[in-house]
């Protein structure tokens, strides 16, 4: 069989990872947890287009600007390219493409199908479903307990990281695309579960993990519960944390706590954190920040204790642990390190010490995992008939991409169940309109890995890249100006856009049988041009267009006769 071309999508998809046109894919796409079309978001960036890029990204995912700034980038994580030189900075080129798009037309609600869909919880993962539920032509009400939609995004991540505008924008997007919200109303003490169940034709539980966790120590309630701290900072309302702070946690949570009280006037930040250095959660750029900040980070050390004085905080005793581990339901065991016990002075005490699910007002219909989060199946549909669960409380600990992806995946599941329609692929049609698209599914694609990429000398080695200026200013300014629209189109050129052919032409050049011929691509922006084989019977399946693409974009099937 002549050459087969895994090709880049040309229309937006919204349901889907296996397309029949990609047989093969990247790394990048694979690892991304919201399904993020990312290599045709890089080849819209490079040529200018921002508003086409902004416009696919969309059709995933509703929060671009957010994932944009704190996803923790799995992608760039596995990216080929850091085998060649540095990794493309894929979160930023997914910010510039919302900073930097014009107006973008809205996708179009489908016609109403009658069906009423309940919402709990008005975070990343409940938006995101009652977003798709929408497009789809469902009623889709969000019960948010907060005042004001966004969640974790709003509440919880400091506005230097995520400015509360973009977070407005992006959550106006989602009201306009017809969902209903009622803020202030709190399911279990406004509304019964039961009355939602009886009252809509399917429930979408996103309430995420609201439960803080303590620490079974002396004075622990002396302590300032992290999501709690951060909530109030956003909102104004804290006071004073003195001038020595103490922050128990060495996640991402801990570490915007820690940045926040430098912000608040602490002139001394120490971290006391269970993991080694090496094996930290919070992300590498958050241990960077807290280097230039001056904040101290205790490495394979717990607290043992709070001590105070006349009601107030005086000190945090804490001691090196040898080895810890967790069980299947979250218990800590732990080994202490023969005198390793130390005390730090310090006014404030911040626990990060992880989250909880908070599901009585379910009433227990639903199976609960061991850590007690909802149990769901492959469309996120939980044991109890016609209730849906995404995010955390159906994953447990979970970033904002993850919590759109299965947001995104529960509305497709709700969809399913409501009106039969369920199709492996959904893409926006000429119109805006979501549209059933079984006729672009295919299998699981193929990851391509940087070793099957042959003609990947063809690429140029680059410099690395400058780190962006800061102001240096310990204020609730964003402290990363992001890409200019020139730097993210030289960065997103840097793309190997690996598994997907970007018709550079090279296997054309390279076929010695001149079976390939490059043809024009009417009005497509990213790629042209791309390569057909255009005489079939006289391909003598050489390999060579295999051995010569720099995309590793190339497949073949050969036929059983040819392999006996």
């Amino acid at each position: 069989m002549p050459p087969r071309y895994s090709r880049e999508i040309s229309t937006p998809i919204a349901k889907g990872r296996c397309l029949k046109d990609q047989f093969r894919t990247s790394p990048c796409e694979d690892s991304c947890p919201a399904g993020n079309p990312i290599q045709k978001m890089q080849s819209l960036i490079e040529k200018g287009e921002f508003s086409e890029a902004l416009r696919y990204l969309r059709a995933k995912n509703p929060f671009p600007g957010v994932t944009g700034r704190v996803c923790p980038h799995f992608c760039q994580q596995s990216c080929n390219r850091s085998h060649l030189d540095s990794c493309i900075a894929i979160r930023d080129l997914e910010r510039a493409a919302s900073d930097h798009a014009g107006k973008t037309p809205p996708m179009r609600r489908r016609p109403a199908t009658g069906k009423k869909v309940a919402v709990i919880g008005g975070g990343p993962a409940g938006l995101t479903g009652a977003y798709f539920l929408s497009l789809l032509g469902h009623d889709a009400t969000v019960f948010e307990a907060a005042p004001m939609l966004g969640g974790i995004p709003r509440y919880a991540i400091p506005g230097f990281r995520l400015p509360r505008d973009i977070v407005d924008r992006e959550v106006g997007l989602v009201l306009q695309a017809g969902v209903h919200a009622r803020v202030n109303t709190k399911v279990g003490r406004d509304i019964s579960f039961s009355e939602l169940r009886n009252t809509f034709d399917a429930v979408l539980v996103a309430t995420g993990m609201p439960a803080e966790r303590s620490l079974p120590i002396p004075h622990a309630e002396k302590a300032l519960k992290a999501v709690e701290f951060l909530k109030n900072a956003a909102l104004g309302l804290v006071q004073k944390v003195g001038r020595k702070v103490v922050v128990m946690g060495g996640g991402g949570v801990a570490f915007d706590c820690a940045f926040t009280a430098r912000r608040l006037g602490a002139e001394e930040v120490h971290v006391i954190c269970l993991e080694e250095a090496h094996a930290m959660r919070a992300p590498a750029e958050d241990i960077a920040q807290a280097e230039a900040e001056g904040i101290v980070i205790h490495n394979a050390c717990t607290m043992s204790a709070i001590a105070c004085a006349d009601g107030d905080v005086t000190a945090a005793e804490f001691f090196e642990v040898e080895s810890s581990s967790f069980d299947a339901a979250g218990r800590l065991t732990l080994t202490p390190r023969k005198d390793g016990d130390h005390v730090l002075g310090c006014d404030t005490v911040i626990f990060a010490v992880g989250m909880m699910t908070d599901l009585d007002f379910m009433g227990g219909g639903a199976a609960l995992s061991p850590r007690r989060c909802l149990v769901t199946d492959g469309s996120m549909r939980t044991t109890d008939a016609a209730v849906f669960a995404a995010g955390e409380v159906a994953s447990g600990p979970a970033s904002v991409a993850q919590s759109v992806g299965q947001g995104r995946d529960a509305a497709f599941g709700i969809h399913a169940l409501l009106t039969g329609e369920d199709s492996p692929v959904f893409a926006l049609d000429d119109d805006d309109l979501l549209t059933a698209r079984p006729d672009l599914a295919g299998n699981a694609p193929h990851v391509v890995q940087f070793e099957e990429m042959y003609g990947v000398s063809q690429y140029p080695l680059r410099s690395a890249r400058p780190a962006r200026k800061t102001s240096g200013v310990l204020d609730m300014q964003e402290i990363d100006p992001g890409m200019t629209r020139e730097d993210a189109m030289q960065e997103a050129s840097h793309c190997m856009h690996c598994g997907h052919c970007k018709g550079c032409g090279t296997c054309v050049d390279d076929c010695p049988g001149y079976v390939l011929t490059l043809e024009s691509v009417p009005g497509s922006i990213d790629h042209p041009d791309q390569p057909v084989v255009s005489y079939r019977d006289e391909c003598w399946h050489c390999a060579n267009c295999r051995t010569s693409c720099p995309c590793g974009a190339i497949g073949f099937e050969f036929p059983l006769r040819m392999l006996v």
